[in-house]
């Protein structure tokens, strides 16, 4: 293979993120969300795109309530609006909840709620609250565990398009010293109208 062609290979959207080689979504995306907030504990699960022509237009949080090893987030499923649904990694802990739609549009940004590093106590997780706004002016939450009503920093909006694909970020059981953390960074994918 020629150099050319293995560089543009290697540097083609959404073929490395976060350092780690990935298959890159299955449909073209131009940009990628992210907040400043989240954890580096765990591994980053595949890309997970709405299918062609499909947007999303909700979201199901899993999450577990708080008990003994509170997980907080332990996974997000996005609503397309064709009716399917989406997900990247998960957690093992917790149930799904109810899902939340926008009104009349799609998902444009986020905010991800962060319990910060306990070190002596029990970390929840990175994530432990999720917020989305939707391209119609509505917000809509999700919350789990201890520090689900936290507010976290908001990413970017969608500049062209709106939200279609997720990728998660999640520790396995086990985590660092037994202690569980689940879900602890998210990444939203947007494509063009």
């Amino acid at each position: 293979m020629q150099l050319g062609a293995l560089l543009c290979l290697l540097l083609a959207p959404g073929a490395v993120l976060g350092g780690q080689a990935k298959a890159p979504p299955s449909r073209p995306y131009n940009q990628v969300l992210v907040v400043p907030n989240g954890a580096p504990r765990g591994e980053w699960g595949p890309v997970e795109m709405c299918p062609e022509g499909s947007y999303a237009n909700g979201f199901a949080p899993k999450g577990e309530a708080p008990g003994e090893d509170d997980t907080g987030l332990n996974g997000i499923r996005l609503h397309c609006s064709d009716g399917t649904t989406v997900q990247s990694s998960v957690g093992a802990w917790g149930r799904w909840q109810g899902a939340r739609y926008c009104p009349r549009g799609y998902l444009r940004a986020f905010s991800l709620g962060v319990q910060p590093r306990q070190d002596a106590g029990d970390d929840v997780a990175a994530a432990a609250g999720l917020r989305v706004a939707c391209s119609d002016g509505e917000l809509l939450a999700g919350h789990a565990g201890d520090a689900g009503g936290r507010e976290g920093s908001w990413s970017h909006p969608c500049l062209s398009g709106s939200v279609c694909g997720l990728q998660t970020r999640v520790e396995e059981p086990g985590g660092q010293r037994g202690d569980h953390a689940a879900l602890n960074d998210v990444r939203l994918f947007c494509c063009p109208p």
